[in-house]
């Protein structure tokens, strides 16, 4: 895909069916990782914006007055050292557009592992949409179908990106390297504990989901990481986005 450049502001890209099209005219929207870029980002230049982010971008609300417009979540770890509910509320009640994990309307099920963490859940909204987790959630795999939510959140985001009739996505923040948990994200204490399989399992994850992204999104994907070390997508800066 070829990027056709006026000034500092792109103006101009190439669709993959090769016919050029005003960028301008595109319904973007920027995805926003959890990467420590974001210490490097100047997330202001997104208000205004649609933005989707996940997790725990609430930490680097210190650092910025945007907020994002939808928000993401599907997952629990064990080694999360954060109230879920607190997190999650924070979107909710800012009025986002929130697509949750299923356990946390009314709890897990009984007879799910995570039933002892998520006994109980936050209710209904109507800014928010919940959906169960996919079949390839427990076995390391995705696939692009409504909605998975297997290897790693950027599957989800970006499917319901699609979904929602974006015609472009923007990365921002998807650092795409794990090497040291305090080290790997927007904030030092994202996680207290981590396994030994911390780094190899995130980086193949992360690997096997932009894979399945470059192949299978039907729209542009392009990346904004400030020093991202993702190879499956154009590089632009978030500045020439105006």
């Amino acid at each position: 895909m070829e990027t056709v450049v006026y000034g500092s502001q792109l103006v101009y890209r190439t669709r993959r069916d090769g016919v050029p099209v005003n960028r301008m005219n595109i319904r973007s929207i920027f995805i926003i990782g959890n990467g420590a870029s974001l210490k490097k980002t100047n997330l202001d230049l997104l208000i205004g914006r649609d933005s989707m982010a996940v997790n725990k971008i609430h930490k680097i609300y210190d650092r910025t007055i945007w907020r994002p417009t939808h928000y993401v979540k599907v997952d629990y770890s064990a080694f999360d050292p954060d109230d879920w509910k607190a997190e999650v509320l924070v979107h909710v009640r800012d009025g986002e557009h929130c697509l949750l994990w299923d356990a946390f309307r009314a709890g897990a099920d009984e007879h799910d592992g995570n039933h002892e963490l998520i006994p109980d859940g936050i209710g209904d909204f109507e800014n928010v949409r919940y959906i169960p987790r996919c079949e390839h959630h427990y076995l390391r795999q995705a696939a692009w179908h409504p909605i998975c939510t297997g290897l790693n959140s950027i599957i989800t985001m970006a499917i319901w990106a699609v979904e929602l009739g974006y015609e472009e996505i923007v990365l921002v923040g998807c650092d795409g390297r794990f090497s040291n948990p305090k080290e790997d994200h927007l904030a030092d204490d994202y996680y207290l504990t981590w396994d030994e399989t911390y780094a190899e399992r995130n980086n193949t994850n992360i690997g096997m989901a932009h894979e399945i992204i470059k192949e299978f999104c039907p729209v542009p994907v392009l990346d904004a990481t400030v020093d991202g070390h993702l190879t499956q997508y154009e590089k632009v800066r978030l500045e020439d986005f105006r």
